[in-house]
């Protein structure tokens, strides 16, 4: 997975014929050389929404052995923490961080990585994997419309529409009549509301310029220490509860999202802009809910396969003609 991850940076650049999302300063430029096709940085989107589709199942199993969302979000991000400062010895990555790059780190990794994990993990509790998935996706929406109002880019009316197929198809999945708690509704729409920050902000800092090694030890750093107070304030942490299973599929969660969902999703930002990588993205609560029917029983009924339908045509339009 590294070792991809550093072929995809070393071989991206901006290419003329993808002119949304991208900058022409001569620093983005030295960072990115060779040529990666508008394919293969897309493949690490599709990757990432596919793992992060994922760790919904492993959470909810993690869930029936002790954990909740508060402490498996805190062990998500602390417990690769040794393993990534090492990575970074071994690579040589240099530790130092400028002021604001520690002002943006500390921004992005509270709001758009503790809120937004806090929100979704704890939604999990409350709804089914796939709702709460589902409702978390409201941000490829946000993103696009931040991106137009607030930093007044120019947004293609195919790209637009592929914004609203994806929402409406998200939408589709969702069934308000059977949800067993609203609490959890409103957590996982704030879940994506705070990631939609997350993107746009790491996209409009540059720290999708900085190592994807080194970026993901600081906001795990971030993150942890955010989730850890948060859980101490509510008592919400229970690591005496969690046998010997949730500890496992802790690490294995953590281990999958911090070396392969988060690195993957930046280098993907880095090649494909805020906006687009929101879109491509898409495919994440299509895995969690395929994988919740099969593996825990979550049922789909046909307006929620045709709900899939649009969301795979709005990701292909945002592809081929976006």
């Amino acid at each position: 997975m590294l070792l991809f991850l550093r072929e995809a940076i070393g071989e991206c650049r901006p290419t003329p014929h993808i002119k949304f999302g991208r900058r022409n300063s001569k620093h983005f430029n030295a960072l990115f050389y060779g040529g990666i096709s508008v394919s293969k940085s897309k493949v690490c989107l599709i990757l990432s929404a596919f793992i992060y589709g994922f760790a919904p199942i492993l959470a909810k199993f993690a869930y029936k052995s002790g954990a909740n969302g508060i402490t498996l979000t805190f062990l998500r991000t602390f417990l690769m923490l040794p393993l990534l400062f090492f990575i970074m010895i071994f690579r040589k990555v240099s530790f130092k961080l400028t002021k604001k790059e520690l002002i943006d780190i500390i921004l992005l990794g509270v709001v758009g990585g503790s809120f937004s994990m806090i929100s979704l993990y704890a939604a999990y509790d409350y709804i089914s994997t796939g709702l709460a998935t589902t409702l978390h996706f409201i941000y490829p929406l946000i993103i696009v419309i931040t991106s137009a109002v607030v930093y007044k880019e120019k947004i293609k009316k195919i790209k637009l529409l592929a914004v609203m197929l994806v929402t409406l198809g998200m939408f589709m999945f969702v069934d308000l009549n059977n949800t067993a708690d609203k609490i959890g509704v409103i957590l996982a729409i704030l879940s994506g509301i705070f990631y939609s920050f997350y993107v746009v902000y790491m996209y409009r800092s540059k720290l999708d310029e900085m190592d994807y090694i080194k970026l993901t030890f600081y906001l795990m750093i971030i993150m942890s220490i955010g989730t850890y107070i948060f859980g101490l304030t509510t008592d919400s942490l229970v690591f005496a509860e969690m046998d010997y299973k949730a500890w496992i599929l802790s690490v294995a969660i953590s281990l999958i999202i911090t070396l392969g969902a988060v690195p993957l999703f930046q280098v993907g930002v880095r090649c494909e802009g805020a906006s687009t990588a929101g879109i491509v993205s898409a495919f994440e609560p299509i895995t969690s809910i395929i994988l919740g029917a099969i593996f825990l029983g979550e049922t789909m009924g046909l307006v929620q396969y045709i709900g899939g339908g649009l969301i795979i045509l709005g990701v292909v339009l945002a592809e081929k003609y976006g």
